[in-house]
């Protein structure tokens, strides 16, 4: 932008949000930027008149809440090393987030984040990196540990069913 742009609303929240500020957005700014109604406040009213709602400051800060922030070192140590010694990504944040999304496989709650098994990601003691996880169900997970070739060829391959879900959180803004 030139110096002559004018902050937009939009601009704004995206900018308290990204600078963890969306608790002190005013409730009129949240619902602009959300495209919600002006909030009509009257002067008298019956109790039987009283529709509860979310106010809009707290939409905005539950959809701030799922915005994790993903950095990359191009130069870390370990990529001038012959063989580094890998270290796994963990993002609790993030796992959690898939715990509450909906089974990959029949679209219940899921209770369980699964990382991804068999492909080598996983090695002695530790699992994939927090980024390769799935959101299913306590049944589906079963299954899908008792015996992976019989769950893949059902529902399939876990990279695919990964592939998908992480596209999925960026497409709506849970990763960027």
């Amino acid at each position: 932008f030139d110096d002559m742009h004018a902050v937009t609303l939009p601009e704004l929240c995206w900018w308290m949000v990204r600078n963890d500020l969306a608790e002190v957005l005013p409730e009129s700014a949240a619902r602009k930027a959300l495209r919600m109604p002006k909030a009509i406040v009257q002067s008298a009213t019956r109790e039987s008149e009283i529709v509860p709602s979310v106010p809009a400051t707290s939409i905005v800060q539950d959809k701030a809440k799922k915005v994790l922030a993903l950095r990359v070192d191009p130069e870390s140590p370990e990529s001038f090393m012959l063989r580094p010694k890998r270290r796994r990504w963990v993002n609790e944040r993030y796992t959690r987030w898939v715990k509450s999304q909906p089974c990959a496989c029949c679209g219940k709650q899921a209770d369980d984040p699964h990382h991804l098994i068999g492909h080598g990601q996983g090695g002695m003691g530790t699992k994939a990196h927090d980024l390769f996880v799935l959101p299913l169900c306590r049944t589906h997970h079963n299954e899908l540990h008792a015996d992976t070739v019989a769950f893949e060829e059902k529902y399939g391959s876990q990279l695919e069913l990964i592939f998908r879900f992480i596209d999925r959180a960026l497409a709506i803004g849970v990763l960027s």
